[in-house]
C-alpha cells in the first residue's frame, strides 16, 4: 500500500503541478482574453460546465488522496489533501452563489485584469511548490 500511495502522491503532484504551472502562464499571456471570457461567463444564468467539472475530478482525485494519506501517514500529504478540500469548498460556493459572483466579475471592471494576474501568480507559484512536494516525497521514499 505504501508503494502505492506514492505512486499516487507523485503522479498527483506532478499532473496537478503542471496544470497549473500551464494555466498560470496561459493566464499571464491572454490577460484580455480571460477577461472577456469571464465578462461573457458572468452573463450567462449558470456558471460554465467546465467550472463545475474541474470541481468533479478535483475532488474525485483527493478523496483517494486522503485515504492514502495515512498509509503511511504523512502529515504533508494530509495538509495537501485537506488544502483541497479547502480550495474545492471555496471554489463550489462561488458556483452556488453564482448570482453574486456574477455580479461581482461585472462590477470589478478594470480590476478584472489585475485580479487574473494575481490568479495566474498564485497558480504560478502552487505549481512550482506541488513540483517540490513530489521531489521531497521522493527523496524521503529513496531513504526508507
Amino acid at each position: 500500500m505504501e508503494h502505492f500511495s506514492t505512486q499516487w502522491f507523485t503522479a498527483y503532484y506532478i499532473s496537478l503541478g503542471a496544470l497549473l504551472l500551464s494555466y498560470g502562464i496561459y493566464l499571464l499571456l491572454k490577460t484580455e482574453v480571460i477577461k472577456q471570457f469571464l465578462i461573457a461567463a458572468a452573463d450567462e444564468k449558470k456558471p460554465p460546465d467546465a467550472w463545475r467539472s474541474v470541481l468533479k475530478y478535483l475532488l474525485l482525485f483527493t478523496i483517494p488522496g486522503l485515504i492514502l494519506s495515512f498509509f503511511p501517514f504523512s502529515w504533508i500529504e494530509l495538509l495537501f489533501s485537506l488544502w483541497c478540500f479547502f480550495i474545492i469548498f471555496m471554489a463550489g460556493q462561488l458556483l452556488v452563489m453564482w448570482p453574486q459572483t456574477s455580479r461581482a466579475i461585472r462590477e470589478a471592471g478594470d480590476e478584472l485584469n489585475r485580479k487574473i494576474r494575481y490568479v495566474a501568480a498564485n497558480m504560478i507559484t502552487i505549481g512550482l511548490i506541488l513540483f517540490m512536494l513530489c521531489y521531497l516525497l521522493l527523496d524521503r521514499m529513496q531513504m526508507s
